[in-house]
């Protein structure tokens, strides 16, 4: 497996985030370098804004054809969402934010969060001035997500009680087609 290190040096191509990840809460945060040859190396972070952090993350180096016809266009046609681009150092400024925020409450960042990481290398978020806000109407809150079993969700609302107190976040639980009608 490739590590983001050895790209870190190289010219961004660009950051990437939906134009609504502060009212939606999720979203991907790309990050993408042009390496000697044409390629990208990219590192893209799904971040929940709103109370989890960095819930995934990878690292990859694949042609800019591919970057730009397969990446690009899917994130795009995912609920039809429009992307902004966004100055380096802000794009940093706001993944360090958010992984300080959700570590605050109680949560660390995926496990591939380091390796995606490094592909900022030694660019400065002090050089961004744009001030991010994490959580919704000054508080956590928490949507669980397809893929959380409803130990995850349970554990999730048990750390957030722990770091907030009850009534100190909001919820909005979804019953997936899988669980059980007397979740919760």
């Amino acid at each position: 497996m490739k590590k983001a290190k050895p790209y870190a040096n190289f010219p961004v191509h660009e950051c990437l985030i939906p134009n609504d990840l502060f009212t939606s809460g999720l979203g991907e945060l790309v990050v993408t370098r042009r390496i000697p040859g044409g390629d990208i190396a990219m590192s893209a972070f799904v971040i929940d804004v709103f109370c989890l952090g960095v819930k995934d993350a990878m690292f990859m180096v694949l042609p800019e054809s591919e970057y730009e016809d397969k990446i690009k266009r899917r994130m795009s046609a995912v609920s039809g969402r429009d992307f902004e681009k966004l100055h380096q150092s802000c794009a940093k400024k706001l993944l360090d934010g958010l992984v300080d925020y959700a570590g605050e409450l109680g949560f660390s960042p995926h496990s591939d969060y380091k390796n995606a990481n490094d592909l900022f290398g030694i660019i400065d978020a002090g050089a961004c001035s744009v001030k991010y806000t994490y959580g919704k109407d000054g508080k956590p809150s928490y949507m669980n997500g397809p893929y959380e079993s409803p130990a995850d969700i349970q554990r999730i609302i048990n750390t957030l009680t722990k770091s907030c107190g009850a009534g100190g976040f909001d919820t909005l639980l979804r019953l997936a087609d899988s669980m059980d009608d007397d979740f919760m």
